[in-house]
């Protein structure tokens, strides 16, 4: 049982956005392009395990820096190639997690390249900060996008682990157990703002299970209220109360901003502001209702360390709302344990972002200046 129902979608977000759905095969025609960032995880394979391609799509593969020798890179292009999709060394192109400043002029230039007219986005092994800028790039050159999404049948830590540390009362939560580090503060230009600079900063955050980077952030920028929202998943259910548990300590530092709900009391209160992991609709509506509450007052800032299906919303977020300044706390690097196996596949038609974004816009605004001004006449 979760501790309370899933947020209601705004209308304007219903009407325009569609759940993710389940992907069993893929076709890729010829004026496709195909974005895969090949990582360790066993479900960086599993886009080339369900596509269809037909002679002509291309791909463009992300090459990680700082390198790892771990990543998959040779065996996703050589699957992708088995395929009968284009690659060649040209559809390689580096992409610095720490530094990733000139990242999307190149991307720009090689999809431009490939003459493609839609873009699949595989983000099941890709940097959250990466996803976003990603999606940019495509609403720019304005392709018709699909994001395709696989998830793990396993994640780290194990369950057990979360038990035992609780039982154990651990003064070290199990933080780090899946990351090798914490790096810092990463920004990137065209995701970043300076609307709003003299007034106070309220910082949307996700909690994960590494609390230390929600810790980096506020040691970065020094909010004066910050805004933590908490995955449920929609398997492995009790990661919501290992990522809450690992977050309360500094949830009680911030505790006017963070409530509590009583929910199910076998498990004790969770964070009453909690959103999917999967759907992506929950986490834009989120950070939609947060900014219309508090933008007038304070300059908004989005640490979009979500899930990575989340990040698809936080790029809305901010799409739609270009005056949200984005921060990402990124980890140094993950540990083999951080996933195993491959689960459900999922794909979400997004179409062409800018014709959307204009649509949802005009929406949005209808919805909730109207909101305000029955506020004001009550």
């Amino acid at each position: 049982m979760t501790n309370a129902p899933a947020p209601l979608y705004p209308s304007f977000v219903a009407n325009f956005l569609t759940a993710p759905r389940p992907c069993p095969r893929l076709l890729l025609r010829a004026d496709d392009v195909i974005i895969h960032a090949p990582g360790f995880e066993d479900r960086t394979m599993a886009s080339s395990t369900i596509i269809e391609a037909v002679a002509g799509a291309s791909a463009v593969l992300l090459d990680y820096r700082p390198l790892s020798k771990s990543n998959q890179i040779t065996e996703v292009a050589a699957a992708f190639g088995s395929l009968g999709i284009r690659m060649n060394s040209d559809n390689v192109i580096v992409y610095d997690r720490f530094q990733p400043g000139d990242f999307q002029e190149r991307l720009r230039q090689r999809l431009a390249s490939t003459g493609a007219s839609r873009a699949v986005v595989d983000i099941s092994t890709m940097s959250k900060l990466a996803i976003m800028l990603e999606l940019h790039v495509c609403r720019d050159l304005g392709l018709d996008t699909l994001v395709l999404y696989a998830e793990a049948r396993e994640y780290g830590p194990k369950e057990a682990e979360f038990q035992q540390a609780k039982t154990d009362n651990a003064i070290h939560r199990p933080t780090l157990q899946v990351f090798t580090g914490v790096h810092g503060v990463v920004r990137v230009d065209s995701l970043a703002s300076v609307a709003m600079q003299g007034h106070p900063t309220a910082a949307i955050a996700f909690m994960s299970f590494n609390n230390t980077l929600t810790q980096v952030l506020l040691n970065t920028v020094y909010p004066s209220r910050l805004l933590l929202a908490n995955g449920r998943p929609p398997k492995h259910s009790w990661r919501e109360e290992a990522t809450a548990w690992i977050h309360d300590q500094v949830r009680r530092e911030w505790e006017a901003d963070n409530p509590l709900d009583e929910g199910d009391a076998s498990r004790g209160p969770l964070p009453k502001r909690v959103v999917s992991t999967l759907d992506y609709r929950e986490t834009l509506a989120l950070i939609l209702s947060i900014y219309w509450r508090l933008s007038s007052t304070h300059r908004i800032l989005l640490a979009p360390a979500a899930s990575k299906m989340g990040a698809v919303g936080c790029y809305l977020a901010k799409a739609l709302h270009p005056d949200i300044h984005i921060e990402y706390p990124s980890p140094d690097g993950f540990l083999p344990e951080y996933s195993a196996g491959v689960g459900d596949v999922w794909s979400v038609e997004l179409g062409p972002l800018e014709k959307k974004l204009t649509k949802i816009s005009a929406a949005e605004r209808r919805q909730y200046l109207e909101i305000r001004t029955q506020a004001q006449e009550s």
